[in-house]
């Protein structure tokens, strides 16, 4: 009997998640370049208010990395998505992000010097898994070859981030060990 009502209950999620993924419309693979673009803006946001409030030597090292593999990234963006005679398009996924992005920045910033680099971290940590759980989505759905490549060759530098991110946040958290 419980493994009937288990079932009833994932045949119900599966049948949900199902109406929900047909309701969304499927962005161009410009939108979702798009998307990934502002992603990046944020990203280099949020690393250059850390470059000017960090006390942590790490912190400084992980923000210089964050602005220049990202900023690569949409300079690869802005090449391909010319090469295709257009550029990033805009989406309700992308404005969203933006106005989540510029209010977490905000927040971010009112953040005290003492506590600014736990905090920083948990956003980065946030952040790169959306991000990372973005781009699989996008790696799967991208119509182009070009995009889809791109998407590809970015995705482990957004999970090695990701890696980093969560290797600080234990190093800065543990009282005595050097930042």
């Amino acid at each position: 009997m419980n493994g009937k009502r288990i079932v009833a209950a994932l045949l119900v999620l599966l049948f949900w998640t199902a109406r929900v993924y047909a309701q969304e419309p499927s962005l161009t693979d410009e939108q979702m370049l798009g998307v990934v673009f502002v992603a990046n803006q944020a990203e280099i946001a949020a690393a250059n208010l850390a470059l000017r409030k960090t006390r942590s030597n790490s912190l400084q090292v992980y923000a210089k990395r964050i602005v220049s593999e990202h900023a690569q990234v949409n300079q690869e963006i802005m090449t391909l998505t010319q090469r295709f005679g257009t550029e990033p398009q805009r989406s309700a996924t992308s404005d969203a992000l933006t106005k989540q992005s510029n209010s977490e920045i905000a927040e971010l910033d009112e953040t005290s010097t003492y506590d600014f680099d736990e905090a920083y971290l948990e956003h980065e940590i946030v952040s790169l898994q959306k991000l990372v759980r973005t781009v699989e989505g996008y790696i799967r759905t991208a119509r182009s070859a070009d995009a889809r490549t791109l998407l590809i060759r970015s995705r482990p530098s957004f999970i090695f981030h990701l890696d980093q991110a969560q290797r600080l946040q234990i190093t800065i958290g543990s009282p005595g060990l050097i930042r």
